[in-house]
């Protein structure tokens, strides 16, 4: 059975190298400026989230073969890649916009290469492939629209720690649905994410909307593998990937300097209450679904090689 204090290490590890160099780059004068900033904290996010993968031995393949190959080679980077652009001055606000429609456009077809639901004899049909693509799309793109937009009336620490918490959920969500490897990879984003976020804060500078960017296509990347290529319920992860958007209930409340954290308070708790509920939910089919049968298997083959079971034939 793999052991949790592996995990634990490797998430702290590497929170704590993206908060270090977010603390590096405050001291740095240029650094502050809003622009600058931004790709500081892109490279923050991606310096944590390649120490956890060596850190875990995450068995990544070039060129990606699996839904989780690509979602960590090909969509985090793109990811970061254009929040990253997103902080050069010179470019317009509509062009960055673009490049992130792009990728909430191409990001459902890129996991699904080459799987078994595009390609081979029991594949979608055209108009299902369809509907599940542009579906997918429509939801990664609308979520990404309204979390920048209160992302920029906030601009506090309160959105980016409710993605991480909906990825955390996530990540423990897919892994009680049988595919430990897919749950891994939510809880080391979930942990760069909120390392950097509270080490942005501790810095008094304002956070960065690359955080929240990066936190919107990783909770859909984690949820969207571990549907198609789990046995996550899609009604799970409907209100999994929904659960941020209760931040907008805040969204009216007028900024009070005596209570400002308390808005941010009201976000996180409205936040939590779908993903404990999911996770509950989800605990109790792994309790009658998968716990009975490692009375007999655990012993031979062990606890990921019954999990991997139910995912090893859908990638």
């Amino acid at each position: 059975m793999p052991d949790p204090l592996v995990y634990l290490k490797a998430a702290g590890t590497a929170a704590v190298v993206s908060a270090i160099f977010v603390l590096m780059m405050a001291r740095q004068r240029v650094f502050p400026l809003n622009h600058r900033w931004n790709a500081a904290t892109c490279v923050a996010l991606g310096l944590g989230l390649v120490t956890g993968c060596v850190l875990l031995s995450l068995r990544l393949s070039w060129p990606p073969v699996s839904g989780l190959d690509r979602f960590l080679i090909v969509i985090i980077p793109s990811v970061l890649v254009i929040e990253f652009t997103a902080g050069v001055r010179s470019l317009s606000p509509r062009l960055v916009w673009g490049l992130r429609l792009c990728l909430a456009a191409v990001a459902p077809r890129v996991l699904l290469h080459d799987s078994v639901y595009l390609s081979g004899t029991e594949s979608w049909t055209s108009g299902q492939s369809l509907f599940v693509l542009c579906t997918s799309s429509l939801l990664l793109a609308c979520l990404w629209i309204s979390l920048a937009h209160l992302h920029e009336r906030t601009a506090d620490m309160s959105i980016p720690l409710s993605l991480a918490l909906a990825i955390l959920g996530a990540g423990l969500s897919v892994m009680m649905a049988g595919y430990i490897k897919g749950g891994t990879a939510a809880i080391l984003l979930a942990s760069v994410l909120t390392a950097t976020t509270i080490a942005t804060r501790v810095t008094r500078n304002r956070q960065s909307p690359a955080i929240s960017g990066v936190g919107v296509v990783g909770l859909f990347g984690v949820l969207f593998v571990g549907t198609y290529f789990g046995r996550l319920a899609i009604d799970g992860a409907i209100v999994l990937g929904s659960a941020p958007l209760l931040c907008w209930v805040t969204a009216w409340r007028t900024a009070d300097r005596r209570n400002e954290w308390l808005p941010g308070l009201v976000r996180l708790a409205l936040v939590a209450i779908p993903v404990i509920v999911v996770l509950v939910l989800m605990k109790r089919d792994f309790d009658r679904n998968i716990r009975p049968l490692l009375g007999d298997a655990d012993s031979r083959i062990g606890l990921p090689g019954v999990c991997c079971f139910y995912s090893a034939n859908r990638v």
